[in-house]
């Protein structure tokens, strides 16, 4: 990163620092916008879809929610009895079938999306292979759904390590934030049914979401004789996505 930034620049880093992609990305979800010119800003509220529309259709753009969306449901497989069952059965090692596992979610979420993106009908001004751009940040509510849904019970019981790592980065007995005594709470595992809930909720809300910022999309690109009928490809990769994310959810 170090030496792409001495090359490129900063700007660099707005497009090829993951975390920086990655926090950018998810902000489009925020209610909050900035409108006005660089002299005279001010800070409005505005609907959430409103600032997801306004994604830059980036090159790379299919890639990231790809990688993104497949890893975290990659999280999820792993975690699953018949891929356990799988890994210690196979003669291959763990190390390379969970690299394997990994590359196919990502690789195939893209290819998924993708082809569902270049099957809907297009006007003479759109080219088919420019759709999954123009479609991928309808993605990014599935992708912050599966982040809450896999990743609550990591943030919330395991958290607190952070914050008592933080007062003793050395392991030498400091507590430079009077944090150093916290430890995990492990309060989800008392509420089973409570996580459950919050888990689908998320999954559900996510996947509807995206639902309507592609239909949202879709709209503003299809010709008028192809917004029914168009949008069936779509349709069915957003179901296919959905059943998937919740099997998965319950698999794990």
């Amino acid at each position: 990163m170090l030496v792409g930034g001495a090359i490129f620049g900063s700007r660099f880093y707005e497009m090829a620092d993951p975390f920086e992609v990655y926090s950018t990305l998810v902000s489009r979800l925020s209610p909050w916008s900035l409108v006005g010119d660089n002299g005279d800003q001010r800070v409005v509220m505005r609907n959430p879809l409103a600032n997801l529309a306004a994604t830059p259709p980036q090159p790379g753009l299919v890639a990231v929610v790809a990688v993104l969306f497949g890893s975290t449901a990659y999280d999820s497989f792993g975690e699953s009895p018949f891929w356990i069952q799988t890994v210690y059965g196979s003669s291959l090692t763990a190390n390379t079938l969970n690299n394997l596992a990994l590359i196919a979610f990502c690789v195939g979420t893209g290819l998924v999306f993708s082809v569902g993106c270049m099957l809907t009908g297009v006007g003479p001004d759109t080219r088919r292979l420019d759709l999954p751009r123009l479609l991928a940040h309808a993605i990014t509510p599935i992708i912050v759904g599966y982040i809450v849904a896999h990743y609550l019970t990591l943030f919330v019981d395991y958290g607190w390590q952070t914050l008592a790592l933080a007062s003793d980065p050395l392991g030498r007995g400091w507590n430079l934030f009077g944090t150093a005594s916290l430890s995990p709470s492990y309060w989800f595992a008392y509420h089973p049914t409570l996580l459950a809930t919050i888990k689908v909720l998320a999954v559900v809300a996510g996947h509807v979401t995206s639902a309507v910022a592609v239909h949202d999309r879709a709209i503003r690109l299809l010709p008028r004789q192809h917004q029914v009928t168009g949008q069936l490809p779509l349709l069915v990769t957003m179901v296919g996505f959905t059943a998937g994310g919740l099997y998965l959810l319950f698999a794990a």
